[in-house]
């Protein structure tokens, strides 16, 4: 599988966290307004056991959030007066990672993990009302509901997409184009999760020397054989989107490992599993796929000790 660097510019507010399991399945359901569902069946053939394409969540300024181990383990020791200081210092550039080799140690934490507050999205509670479209009135009554609007503090970002030979870049692109100038997520039609592909190139995180890697989008971990895992979870409540929309809407939770785990095992290109396919996830579609694959970066753990706890 190759893999691409989408740097984009994003030019409205969004009403769904951009996460790389999110753009996946509209990403599947633009193959099929463009395609057909012959075309997304054939792609997703084989998704169990190996996939057509895995998306990363949305990067702002191609940062991602440091990883949720403990930094007593790089010997770094904090007065616990300036714990919310140190809280509020989360964000890892992946440029200047990659300008240190991948090297995640003590130095690295000091020196280059930067504020949150530049990248961080704030979240704002939109109260809306539902309008009869016949008479253009609330009709019955005063109807009130709340949507959530997320503004990014970054103007631009990026997204990372793996493809295997199946699926052709330039078609890739395309329906990606397509779903940025409809909008991603939620509220799409008022606007929201707009975004403009500014460039595309293939890419490749080097590091010969990597003893661990992280990932870019929740992902499943279990069955993989890994020992040694820092991460959140993450559930996925997820919901049907296009003409489902307004069916049997709920899909089957889903317990994952959030974005940026940090996993000590020699490094992979990817990791993770497909899900569904077999009624598990949906009962209003019993095809539906869930990703649970995440694209990884190859790092060289560093802790004090030079050895990982078990």
């Amino acid at each position: 599988m190759k893999l691409y660097r989408f740097d984009i510019v994003l030019e409205s507010a969004f009403a769904t966290i951009p996460k790389g399991d999110t753009i996946f399945g509209q990403f599947c359901w633009q193959i099929v307004q463009n395609m057909g569902s012959n075309e997304l069946d054939r792609l997703l053939e084989t998704y169990q056991q190996a996939p057509f394409a895995i998306i990363s969540d949305l990067l702002p300024a191609n940062s991602i959030r440091k990883p949720p181990i403990a930094d007593s383990l790089f010997g770094i020791s904090f007065d616990p007066k300036k714990r919310k200081i140190l809280k509020a210092k989360n964000m890892i550039d992946l440029d200047e990672f990659e300008q240190h080799a991948f090297r995640y140690n003590k130095r690295f934490i000091i020196d280059k993990i930067k504020s949150n507050e530049p990248y961080k999205i704030h979240e704002t509670i939109v109260v809306r009302n539902a309008i009869d479209r016949l008479t253009s009135t609330t009709d019955t009554g005063f109807d009130p509901f709340a949507n959530y609007r997320y503004d990014h503090g970054m103007p631009k970002a990026t997204f990372y997409l793996m493809l295997d030979d199946r699926l052709p870049i330039e078609d890739a692109r395309r329906y990606l184009e397509q779903i940025g100038k409809t909008g991603l997520g939620k509220d799409a039609t008022i606007g929201r999760g707009r975004y403009r592909i500014k460039s595309v190139r293939e890419y490749r995180f080097d590091n010969p020397d990597a003893n661990a890697m992280m990932t870019l989008s929740p992902s499943v971990l279990h069955g993989q054989g890994f020992k040694k895992v820092w991460y959140d979870t993450f559930t996925r409540f997820g919901k049907h989107g296009n003409h489902l929309a307004h069916a049997l809407v709920w899909k089957n939770p889903i317990l994952m490992a959030d974005s940026f785990a940090l996993i000590y095992s020699d490094p992979k290109p990817y990791i993770g599993q497909g899900l569904g396919g077999d009624g598990s996830i949906s009962k209003a579609m019993t095809q539906t796929v869930h990703q649970g694959y995440a694209i990884t970066i190859p790092i060289t753990l560093e802790v004090d000790n030079e050895t990982v706890p078990a």
